[in-house]
């Protein structure tokens, strides 16, 4: 009995791992360093430095995050660190995408973080090395209750800085074709997309849906999708969907057909397939499990 546990164990998938990396919630704290090149991804990255200031460029655009305040900004524009100012120690998130655009955030900041603008919180943030070290840890471990604690907490801090107040450090958005494969028009129609699955998630949604709202070939559409954010469309879609179901179970006592529906599912049966896809259980042991742990 102990040994088959012990396999079970071993083999159990943490609910933080979904089809692919850039559907994760990475987080890490380490001392800053600067990099020799751009780079970029499909998530939303979070930066918050401790004792001491960041410097970026976006670009060629410099821009930089205060001791303590909470930097955001959209990972498909091309972006490097490039003075530490011997800054302690710097925490790194990287959000999906559909995460962010399931909080309730002020709309002016969702449309300043996905046309290439840098945010920045306009006061420093309450979040502490300590919190991001227990954050680390649930983002790698397969505590199902850590791992959505982290995920409340994180989304606390961003709705939090949504109301008190933030700052745009750089809005231009443009994209050099030398520092990156993304073009300007693919990240400009990829916003677009976001934008439409953001406002219709709830609702059934194709990808002739979305081709028509761009004005552009379904082929084309979910060739470049794939490309800036690096999953499929319909990833995408289910992800979002998840996420918001996610939250839904463990804050609300709404039914799971009611859940289903609100979330964009067309049925309870196709909610279970893909809720046990993602994550390796039903609603209901996500639930359970979630609800009986932070009752401990």
């Amino acid at each position: 009995m102990k040994e088959s546990t012990l396999i079970k164990e071993e083999a159990y998938i943490s609910p933080l791992g979904l089809y692919s990396s850039y559907e994760q919630i990475y987080v890490e704290l380490r001392q800053p360093h600067c990099m020799d090149s751009y780079h970029w991804h499909g998530q939303v990255e979070v930066n918050i430095p401790f004792e001491g200031d960041v410097e970026y460029l976006i670009n060629g655009d410099a821009f930089t995050i205060k001791d303590g305040h909470i930097g955001l900004f959209w990972g498909t524009t091309p972006h490097k660190l490039v003075n530490t100012n011997d800054t302690k120690n710097v925490a790194i998130i990287n959000l999906p995408t559909h995460m962010l655009f399931s909080l309730p955030l002020d709309k002016k900041l969702i449309k300043e973080i996905t046309h290439g603008a840098v945010i920045q919180s306009a006061a420093q943030c309450f979040i502490t090395e300590e919190h991001v070290s227990c954050w680390v840890k649930a983002s790698t471990g397969t505590d199902i209750s850590f791992g959505q604690l982290m995920i409340d907490e994180i989304a606390l801090m961003i709705k939090r800085m949504s109301l008190t107040g933030w700052e745009t450090q750089t809005c231009k958005n443009k994209i050099n074709n030398k520092i990156t494969q993304v073009s300007k028009q693919s990240q400009y129609y990829v916003q677009q997309i976001l934008d439409f699955i953001s406002n219709n998630h709830n609702k059934p949604i194709t990808v002739r849906d979305i081709s028509n709202h761009v004005g552009l070939h379904s082929n084309y559409v979910m060739s470049f999708f794939q490309k800036v954010m690096n999953m499929t469309i319909k990833e995408y879609i289910t992800s979002m969907r998840i996420n918001h179901a996610r939250a839904l179970l463990v804050d609300t006592n709404r039914t799971i057909m009611d859940i289903s529906l609100s979330v964009g599912f067309n049925s309870t049966s196709r909610f279970y397939d893909n809720f046990n896809k993602y994550l390796n259980m039903t609603p209901t042991q996500f639930r359970d499990i979630s609800r009986n742990k932070k009752a401990i």
